[in-house]
């Protein structure tokens, strides 16, 4: 009999709690804060700016014949071909295209670049994709006060490790006519060595 009863108090007690915790009202979710319209259309005018880096960029504009000095060993001599390069400008000069077409290894070579400033970040943004891949390489850019010496970081797949490798590339404005693009990798040992380097020389 007292087992029963103490059930039954049991029970009572549990539908006691479970009635006081429904009978709670619930807390309202706060709500996020209203974003100021205002100033919304502010920072994706200023996002969207056209500024000297931009102008910097429309320099770029035309086409050039490049020389190109590849080393697959670093120790060796460089392979030394020849391709052609067109840039044109993109939304209203604040992107442009690159479009390289020449040979590499004996055989056609095909790629592109589409390169801007992001005022964001503050910093060149690219993007590269050749026939020689499936991979996009993302590079970030950070110019030298004169503007005209870009330093870069970036990284792509590596097709030897199957892992991500990061490279480091320089480019200079040596004119309105002329620019070179240098590209280092980093081997076994973290020891530094020269991939690429190419001399654009702007067609007359």
């Amino acid at each position: 009999m007292k087992v029963r009863t103490l059930i039954c108090l049991a029970c009572v007690c549990l539908m006691s709690t479970a009635a006081v915790a429904l009978a709670q009202p619930k807390e309202k979710a706060a709500k996020p804060a209203a974003m100021d319209p205002k100033a919304m259309q502010d920072a994706m005018a200023k996002a969207a700016a056209l500024g000297p880096q931009h102008e910097s960029l429309k320099k770029l504009v035309g086409e050039w014949n490049c020389s190109v000095k590849s080393w697959m060993d670093p120790s060796g001599p460089p392979q030394e071909t020849k391709s052609t390069s067109v840039v044109t400008a993109m939304m209203d000069g604040r992107y442009v295209q690159e479009n390289v077409t020449g040979e590499m290894m004996g055989m056609p070579f095909s790629g592109m670049s589409v390169t801007g400033y992001d005022n964001i970040q503050k910093k060149y943004v690219s993007t590269w994709i050749d026939n020689f891949g499936t991979g996009i390489m993302m590079s970030e850019g950070t110019p030298d006060a004169s503007g005209n010496v870009v330093k870069w970081t970036g990284e792509s797949s590596d097709p030897m490790t199957g892992k991500k490798t990061k490279y480091r590339m320089v480019s200079r404005t040596v004119s309105d006519n002329q620019r070179t693009y240098e590209m280092y990798s980093t081997g076994p040992g973290g020891k530094e060595a020269k991939m690429m380097e190419i001399t654009y020389d702007r067609k007359m």
